[in-house]
């Protein structure tokens, strides 16, 4: 929100606001004197990253929704350590779209889909099935030894300060997992939204997910080794599209 008189630098535009006196999107001219408290938006200066080597593909578009298959490795939106090289970023850079949201996140080590927002006027509908917890999502995960499993796991669940692994805590936020393994396979449909949730679980369960540098055990890795992917990949999601009443259901 700016206020007084437009600054020289960076570079601002005019944000969507219904009290704003200017339209959306204007350039913002430097010594503007502003009549009030103005929306708007500019271009953070982002230094250049190591690129990562994978990328995106898209498995469905609209005028409100992209859905698309994130690689490994490739953060949803910026970690504080990556910024640039996000699935944020190249799907704003691909589409020429500041306004690309995506509406939920998977773990930089994670695969599959991730449905993002691409209008701002329906975003909120959306948004609102992942709070109400509306969206059922299926990942699949290969574990380091088979095993056979069929029902639902309940664990507190608590981060402290410094370490990245989640602990196990009876006194911690509840979880709850639906899990059905038979092999080395697991289908695991999480119904609530923990950090590492689904490596805790399975880890708990004596079946860590191979290639996982956390559980058991914290191994360290650098944040640009790609030679060991976390073979865990959200395969489905589905849900009731708030705008048409509809059953949308998009898997890998």
């Amino acid at each position: 929100m700016l206020t007084g008189i437009v600054p020289a630098t960076p570079t601002y535009w005019a944000g969507e606001a219904g009290d704003s006196a200017f339209s959306p999107g204007t350039r913002l001219e430097p010594g503007t004197v502003l009549p009030g408290p103005t929306l708007a938006w500019y271009h953070p200066s982002v230094p250049s990253e190591e690129p990562i080597p994978f990328d995106y593909r898209v498995v469905f578009e609209d005028g409100d929704l992209i859905v698309a298959d994130k690689p490994h490795f490739l953060p949803t939106t910026s970690n504080g350590r990556i910024v640039r090289e996000t699935l944020q970023t190249r799907l704003r850079v691909d589409y020429g779209e500041d306004s690309i949201v995506p509406l939920h996140r998977l773990d930089r080590l994670t695969s599959g889909l991730v449905l993002c927002s691409r209008n701002p006027r329906t975003r909120a509908a959306y948004q609102q099935l992942f709070q109400e917890r509306a969206v059922v999502k299926r990942y699949r995960a290969r574990v380091a030894a088979p095993f056979s499993f069929d029902g639902t796991v309940r664990l507190g669940m608590r981060r402290v300060r410094g370490e990245r692994q989640v602990r196990v805590d009876p006194i911690g936020t509840p979880t709850v997992t639906r899990v059905r393994a038979r092999g080395a396979v697991a289908d695991v449909w999480p119904l609530t939204g923990h950090t590492h949730q689904i490596r805790v679980v399975l880890n708990h369960l004596g079946h860590p997910i191979v290639g996982d540098d956390t559980y058991p055990v914290d191994r360290g890795l650098s944040l640009y080794d790609f030679s060991t992917p976390l073979r865990l990949t959200h395969v489905a999601l589905s849900f009731k599209d708030p705008l048409s009443g509809e059953k949308r259901e998009f898997q890998l």
